[in-house]
């Protein structure tokens, strides 16, 4: 089992996300804006079917430093769904018939979560929470690239949500380890977990295609594939080779090193500082 982390802190950061945020938010990098806009589609639903899976099995964690993890991540994921509904609701507000897609994305987690094991949810949770350590420390590293000309509200909700990505990058994999403790089990699952995001791939893409419009001129709102396009080709390599390495048995979410930026975002959220607009406003 991974060495587990100082406790997770749960924040209650009041994001707002009025009406005139314009559903391209980052037109600087319009393709990372849209792939932010996709993410929300899914991670209401998303966040709720790993707290969802993580409550259920607290009966069978005995540590008590574990179930306590297990609690805290479930409340940080608590805070990550409410905030990206919030920002959901904006998007539907813009364009109504993605309600639809927030239904359909939904309904594909109740079905997943009625139709599979315990130890598969727990493998799912796992698999895709040690994908985000790496990925969190991606986005901080090349944020300059991503976020240009963004509105601080969604870049700094965005930013707190990788932050925190990072900060509980060992919990799943330490709640399935202790409650599974089977790298078979992990190892067999991640083909169908990546076999159900992409049905929710497409649900959402298709969806994007039917009710958001395409403005002359403009990417469209389903194009988000190319914001990769301007991140230097060693740092993509790097991310690649560290997402690989999460499919190993003896990987530990410790060994990637914590950005200075993460660092200096924990110290600032410590002291008081207003994080609703922290990115790029305050620490670019």
């Amino acid at each position: 089992m991974g060495d587990l982390k100082p406790e997770l802190k749960v924040r209650h950061i009041d994001f707002q996300f009025p009406d005139d945020i314009e559903f391209q938010w980052n037109p600087g990098n319009p393709y990372w804006g849209n792939f932010v806009n996709y993410a929300t589609l899914i991670a209401p639903a998303f966040e709720r079917y790993f707290i969802r899976a993580t409550r259920d099995a607290m009966p069978a964690i005995r540590d008590p430093r574990i179930a306590n993890e297990a609690d805290l991540f479930c409340k940080q994921e608590g805070q990550h769904s409410k905030h990206h509904l919030a920002h959901l609701k904006m998007l539907v507000q813009k364009y109504p018939g993605l309600d639809d897609v927030r239904r359909q994305v939904a309904e594909s987690y109740e079905k997943l979560y009625q139709e599979e094991s315990q130890s598969f949810h727990l493998a799912y949770a796992a698999v895709i929470e040690l994908c985000f350590g790496p990925f969190a420390s991606f986005i901080v590293e090349n944020r300059d690239k991503l976020f240009i000309d963004s509105d601080p509200r969604i870049a700094s909700f965005i930013m707190w949500h990788m932050v925190e990505e990072f900060e509980h990058r060992n919990s799943a994999i330490d709640i399935f380890n202790h409650v599974v403790d089977s790298y078979w089990v992990r190892l067999r699952t991640i083909p169908r977990v990546f076999h159900h995001l992409f049905q929710i791939d497409a649900i959402c893409r298709q969806g994007l295609k039917d009710h958001a419009p395409v403005v002359a001129g403009e990417v469209g709102p389903s194009e988000s594939i190319p914001f990769l396009k301007d991140i230097p080709k060693t740092s993509l390599a790097s991310l690649v080779y560290h997402l690989c390495c999460t499919f190993l048995p003896y990987h530990n979410p410790n060994n990637i090193k914590q950005p200075e930026w993460v660092s200096q975002w924990f110290r600032d959220e410590a002291s008081g500082m207003d994080m609703r607009d922290y990115y790029p406003s305050v620490a670019p």
